[in-house]
């Protein structure tokens, strides 16, 4: 089983990192023309195009080579100016000891510094970062990329989703990046890395979109994570994916690790989750959610055959909060209810039926298709607001935990 690591502040000076990508199937002409580019183009053989032709265009010659390193060059030109390091310090508080000869006494409280990245996102010195490094944070300071240094005030936080809004005052515009359709990025797309693992700022690593709608992985309560391969190392949280357009498409937040540093597996909150909950943050201090209050449990191959379902896909229902909209449906009481869709898609994991419900807004009307037993029947059910899910500027975590659908 794999060890599961958040890019967590590590003692003493950690940063956290940026993703960029930059989609493989556009690559448009470089803005900057370099002596190595027209050398590379003078040096191109007859026999280079031929092979060219013959392999259907799918095999780079030296110049389009040249022209792919200034693309990257060019994204990460663009990019890292808006890519800010984050300083946290915090109080730890002593702990209680026993002692067996001068009886309980308390350590005293220790001083805790850490490094972290954000991305800003608005010319006027809005900050999108994860929650997990900001946490408990005393003061916070950001440092621009030319070394300006601010300090930032905390506008507010969602726990269920690891994201974190930060506040400076900075004179004039600051550079952006731009927000991405994470909805449209592809497995294969190629992205880089830029931040400030172990606090090595404005570092850039290069990999590509392993994986799209990661979830049940027990790193957030609401998890729909983008995949990569780029390298992405402890430090590297609160950073940005970016596309070929230099668009944000991902904020990172944990890698997957036996050792603890980079192994190939990071993960990144897509833009359309971060740019929603940000915004929800910005505009009242607190995310609102869609509930239903249905708890419940992934269909394992044993607990199937148990209950004698042959369905593919779906949950088993486990319970209902007395206080939601669930509890008035027509549940089987001494049998099993299986839900097999949601407003026509089909169910796969408790994590993606809860990001459904939290995705809608309260008051939606959606349809459950269930499994009852042998028989299957559709009902309406009518979302209302997730309970005490309101952001605190405090960092506290205010997850709720309290059932397991959503």
């Amino acid at each position: 089983m794999q060890n599961r690591s958040f890019l967590l502040p590590l003692t003493g000076a950690v940063g956290v990192g940026i993703l960029i990508g930059a989609c493989a199937r556009q690559l448009p002409p470089s803005s900057t023309g370099t002596g190595l580019q027209d050398n590379a183009q003078a040096q191109t053989t007859s026999t280079d195009a031929n092979t060219n032709a013959k392999t259907g265009n799918t095999i780079r010659n030296a110049a389009q080579l040249a022209q792919l390193s200034a693309t990257y060059a060019d994204l990460a030109k663009a990019v890292t100016p808006a890519v800010v390091n984050i300083n946290t310090r915090s109080v730890v508080p002593g702990r209680v000891l026993d002692d067996p000869f001068s009886g309980t006494f308390r350590e005293p409280d220790r001083q805790a510094q850490s490094l972290g990245s954000g991305v800003i996102v608005d010319a006027r010195g809005i900050i999108v970062t994860n929650n997990h490094v900001v946490k408990n944070a005393s003061t916070i300071t950001v440092t621009l990329n030319d070394r300006r240094r601010f300090a930032a005030k905390l506008v507010g936080t969602d726990a269920d989703t690891d994201l974190a809004v930060l506040r400076i005052n900075a004179p004039g515009n600051l550079p952006t990046v731009p927000w991405a359709d994470s909805d449209k990025a592809q497995v294969g797309d190629i992205v880089l890395a830029v931040g400030s693992p172990f606090g090595l700022n404005a570092t850039v690593t290069q990999g590509i979109i392993s994986a799209k709608d990661r979830r049940d992985l027990d790193l957030s309560r609401i998890e729909d994570f983008l995949q990569t391969d780029a390298a992405i190392n402890p430090g590297n949280s609160g950073g940005a994916l970016i596309d070929i357009n230099g668009h944000l498409v991902g904020i990172n937040t944990a890698i997957l690790s036996k050792s603890g540093g980079n192994q190939g597996i990071g993960l990144a909150i897509p833009a359309k989750l971060a740019r929603n909950v940000s915004g929800q943050i910005l505009a009242s201090g607190q995310v609102v959610r869609g509930w239903a209050g249905i708890a419940a449990d992934d269909l394992t191959p044993d607990l199937a055959q148990k209950i004698n379902y042959t369905g593919t896909s779906g949950v088993l229902v486990t319970g209902v909060a007395s206080n939601g909209p669930a509890a008035s449906l027509p549940w089987v009481r001494n049998g099993a209810n299986v839900i097999v869709s949601v407003n026509g898609t089909a169910i796969e994991s408790v994590g993606q039926m809860r990001n459904i419900f939290t995705d809608a807004a309260p008051g939606s009307t959606l349809k459950l298709e269930v499994w009852q037993d042998g028989k299957t029947r559709t009902f309406p059910i009518r979302l209302v607001r997730q309970p005490a899910m309101t952001v605190t500027p405090d960092n506290s975590d205010n997850s709720n935990n309290s059932e397991n659908g959503g």
